[in-house]
């Protein structure tokens, strides 16, 4: 791309990365939709993913250093998983489950169609409970990233926050284990059954 033009888009991604920095989540720069619906920052890419082959060796976790990266072109936000933070995603069949009490509150964000639910927690054991797999759950947790918010995932609408992170200090994040114990209790409680439903697949 050869405009150097910071849009308003471009600016929300910058921010995004500053923010998540902040709060001290690694994140890395994702390939991003451009002129033509064709992906950049990175020679051949066809989707989202990281512009740089040692990202899980590399994050960035410097506020000053994601000024300057998210400076250079509109990239994708890419949160690193399992140095500090994971990853909960939630099918939408399993919607319901975060509204019940034994379900701590955390980072909540919405994927574009099909739509998932992602709550984002401290690392922990790095298991995922049998159940909760059976259910149609997925941890990312180390060797995965995830999209954060307002990253373009494909050529639908942008992952976007339902309920945004807070200020650092101000709540701390529950461990991926911790909000396991929630989900899988709030589960065991509905009526949601155990098996995966037909927008669990890829």
């Amino acid at each position: 791309m050869r405009s150097r033009e910071i849009t308003v888009g471009w600016r929300e991604l910058r921010e995004a990365a500053l923010s998540a920095t902040r709060w001290g989540w690694p994140v890395v720069p994702g390939t991003f939709l451009g002129p033509g619906q064709r992906w950049y920052g990175r020679e051949g890419a066809r989707r989202l993913g990281p512009i740089q082959d040692d990202w899980r060796e590399n994050p960035v976790t410097d506020p000053a250093e994601a000024y300057e990266v998210w400076c250079e072109h509109p990239y994708g936000v890419l949160l690193v998983c399992g140095r500090g933070v994971d990853v909960l995603e939630l099918p939408q069949r399993l919607r319901g489950l975060l509204a019940f009490p034994e379900v701590p509150q955390v980072p909540l964000a919405m994927t574009a169609p099909p739509v998932r639910w992602l709550l984002v927690t401290a690392t922990g054991s790095g298991a995922l409970s049998g159940e909760l797999a059976r259910a149609g759950v997925r941890l990312h947790t180390a060797g995965a990233w995830v999209a954060l918010p307002p990253t373009t995932v494909g050529f639908l609408s942008p992952q976007r926050w339902l309920e945004p992170p807070q200020h650092p200090g101000t709540r701390r994040l529950r461990t991926a284990d911790e909000v396991q114990h929630g989900l899988l209790t709030a589960l065991l409680r509905s009526r949601l059954g155990t098996k995966p439903g037909d927008d669990d697949e890829e």
